[in-house]
């Protein structure tokens, strides 16, 4: 490319101020090693380079489009990688509490189940001692009275009453 301010130029042109003619001749010089990367030497060839190249305005615009996006853009990002993990976290705390809570409530349930299991073990083992008892009461009066006078029993054959 080109240089369209070498030093030489720099140093002969009078008429503008000393200062922004230096600043000019460095701009200059930073675009000639801008454009002698090769990677921006290929986006140059494109037909988009071509056509920025052409349009400096639009290419101004876009970079200053570019840069005051950049804040924006960069700060919603953040936001949204700030939500992302906030909700994540907020989500397993909330899973780790509605886990506890089902855990003990589930323990409460358990404990509940196991005292009325004892009280209904403890009625049926009443209930059977009872009934255990009373059938032996039963049985042992019956045999008692069958020993005593076999024949008044109902029901009951004898070798001396055929």
């Amino acid at each position: 490319m080109i240089s369209f301010c070498p030093m030489m130029q720099c140093r002969e042109v009078v008429s503008l101020p000393r200062l922004l003619l230096q600043l000019r001749c460095r701009f200059r010089a930073a675009m000639d090693v801008l454009t002698s990367d090769p990677k921006v030497a290929e986006f140059m060839n494109t037909s988009l380079g071509k056509y920025l190249d052409s349009h400096p305005f639009l290419t101004l615009s876009l970079l200053v489009f570019g840069a005051m996006a950049m804040v924006p853009v960069s700060l919603f990002l953040v936001f949204a990688v700030v939500t992302f993990i906030a909700a994540t976290m907020g989500f397993i705390f909330l899973e780790v509490f509605l886990l506890s809570l089902g855990g003990v409530t589930l323990l409460c349930v358990l404990c509940g189940i196991a005292l009325v299991a004892i009280v209904v073990s403890s009625i049926l083992c009443a209930v059977y001692i009872t009934t255990s008892n009373v059938l032996n009461l039963y049985y042992s009066q019956w045999l008692s009275a069958e020993e005593r006078d076999p024949s008044q029993i109902q029901g009951s054959r004898t070798p001396t009453g055929q």
